[in-house]
Parts: structure tokens; C-alpha cells; sequence
């Protein structure tokens, strides 16, 4: 679940699992780094990446949802990134981020995002941003592995 990846709000599988008591992890909350600020068009992501990238810039939807993050994390003092908007959305949704981090700068950031919340408003808006970006990848089109190739479990789960 992130804001690129609503499916599991979409689908049901989210309610779902609260209403049996299970707990989400939010698997990719970052958006493969998407939701960070980190890519622009002058420099996009590499490899399997970089299809999704330029996918998401077709329409100025994403652009619109990282400046809501942007307007989100302004409000809630300076030097907020954006990747802890996403963070405490998924956060929101009571799901357990899971991010990734290469360095221990990102691991800093992403522990920072605990420090503050959403207000229902920032929620809102962030919602409505998400919900009209239809360009990222879908189930169906996703460029990773679908299976794991060591257990052969199902990767994409929804």
C-alpha cells in the first residue's frame, strides 16, 4: 500500500484484513522511491524502475500528488521530506510501513517520519491527490519477478 499503490483500499483486501484483525504491512510504502523526490525527468530511475517512472509522468497526476506532499510536509515545519508524508499516510491507513533505505541518512529519515502525524485535513488531501494518479503500475503490468523463484510463493498479492 502506498499512494501510488491504492489496491489494497480499492479492492477490499485492506478492510478485509482489519476486520479479521490482521496486521497490513505496507510493502513498498516509498513507491520504489517515487515518493521521495529523489527522481525528476532529468533524472529518472534506472531499470525496471524507469518504465514506471516515465508511465507516471504521462499526466500531470503525479506531479500534482508530490506537490501536495510537498504542501503537506511545509506545514509540519521545515525540512519535512516528502518521504515521510508517505510514511505516515500509510501509516494512516494502520499499516506498518515497511521502507527501504540504502544509506543510514535514509534510515534517519524514514525513523523520523514516527515523530509527527497527519492531520485529518493533510489525509484528505493527500487522498484526493493519490486517488487521480491511475498511471502507476498496475497488478497486471508490474516489471518484477511474480513469483518468487527460490519458494515460488506469489509475490503480487493484489
Amino acid at each position: 500500500l502506498s499512494l501510488l499503490y491504492r489496491h489494497p483500499l480499492e479492492n477490499g483486501l485492506l478492510q478485509a484484513c482489519q476486520d479479521l484483525g490482521v496486521q497490513v504491512l505496507s510493502y513498498s510504502p516509498l513507491g520504489l522511491g517515487m515518493l521521495t523526490g529523489k527522481y525528476t525527468a532529468d533524472q529518472p530511475p534506472s531499470g525496471p524502475r524507469k518504465r514506471v517512472f516515465e508511465k507516471l509522468l504521462t499526466t500531470p497526476d503525479y506531479q500534482n500528488l508530490l506537490q501536495t506532499m510537498n504542501e503537506v510536509a511545509d506545514g509540519h515545519g521545515t525540512n519535512i521530506p516528502i518521504s515521510q508524508v508517505a510514511l505516515n499516510w500509510a501509516r494512516a491507513k494502520q499499516t506498518v510501513p515497511i521502507p527501504g533505505a540504502r544509506t543510514l541518512s535514509q534510515v534517519q529519515s524514514n525513523y523520523g517520519a514516527l515523530d509527527w502525524s497527519l492531520t485529518t485535513g493533510d489525509l484528505a488531501a493527500l487522498d484526493q491527490a493519490s486517488a487521480r494518479v491511475t498511471t502507476y503500475i498496475q497488478p497486471s503490468e508490474n516489471p518484477f519477478p511474480k513469483v518468487d523463484k527460490d519458494t515460488g510463493l506469489i509475490m503480487y498479492d493484489s
